[in-house]
């Protein structure tokens, strides 16, 4: 069993934030930081965190600006930089948690994006860095006069909240899972129309930026995705080159951390994190 905690602490800005740790019961071998997804929290990720826990990896996570526990508007950030200098005072502070273990970044999908935009910005700071689903175009082609009236609105009414418009069925195949989620009142089906445009520019973005990778990346995604596109992120790993590692789950949902054979997931995370000791 691991020994889960929960703490507060204040971002730049002074945004109450919410935090949470797993601890193993044995010595801990590495420490995992956890980015989590669009409209959810820290606290979906409790099975998984209690997991690695037994094999001795301890968890650390927060929630987003806007998320979960955390303060703020749902689904609203006032730009990616806000964002990433949230991370950074986190990933900050986790990293005098077991200072002489070996630490590893993971991100799953909203998170996803922000993990590598921050990998990137940080080279050699993790010993390997694992993005779940990344968000860096959508599964589905937005048509093109929604996307140029979210650039307009977003220029003269930023925080406007909006559906995030994500089909809760595509998360995952477990049906208790999804149960869980909908009856969840920390999560939430918001984002605002500034944060929303920056997050499909931000995506493009990074891609550009694939051949910069210059550390340990494990990339997964399931090839049914119907939410974020499995195939850009095949063309992300092909352009960073031998340091990254793909791996496309078949017939998995977008949330690999929630399907049926998520042990599975786990497994495969646990092996590659090993192998980069």
């Amino acid at each position: 069993m691991a020994k889960r905690s929960e703490t507060k602490w204040l971002a730049c800005d002074g945004t109450p934030m919410h935090a949470v740790r797993w601890e193993p019961d044995i010595e801990p071998v590495m420490v995992m930081c956890l980015i989590h997804g669009l409209g959810e929290h820290s606290g979906r990720y409790e099975e998984m965190a209690a997991y690695y826990a037994s094999f001795g990896v301890e968890v650390v996570s927060f929630d987003l600006r806007g998320h979960g526990r955390s303060e703020g508007q749902r689904g609203h950030s006032n730009d990616f930089s806000q964002m990433m200098k949230d991370i950074n005072l986190f990933l900050y502070e986790a990293s005098k948690i077991d200072i002489n273990k070996p630490h590893f970044i993971y991100g799953h999908s909203l998170g996803g994006t922000l993990t590598i935009k921050y990998a990137l910005s940080h080279p050699g700071e993790y010993k390997g860095v694992i993005l779940s689903a990344p968000m860096f175009k959508p599964a589905f082609e937005p048509p093109k006069w929604k996307v140029m009236l979210g650039r307009y609105i977003q220029s003269i009414w930023p925080t406007l909240s909006l559906s995030n418009e994500v089909d809760l069925n595509a998360l995952s195949r477990d049906e208790a899972s999804l149960e869980s989620h909908r009856s969840d009142p920390l999560n939430h089906d918001r984002i605002s129309a500034k944060f929303g445009t920056q997050l499909l520019e931000e995506g493009e973005r990074l891609l550009a930026e694939a051949s910069l990778v210059d550390f340990p990346l494990l990339m997964m995604h399931g090839n049914a995705d119907a939410l974020t596109c499995h195939k850009a992120s095949a063309v992300f790993a092909e352009c960073a080159g031998s340091e990254c590692t793909l791996k496309i789950w078949e017939d998995f949902y977008h949330e690999l951390h929630h399907e049926p054979e998520k042990e599975d997931v786990f497994n495969y995370c646990i092996d590659w994190m090993k192998r980069k000791l």
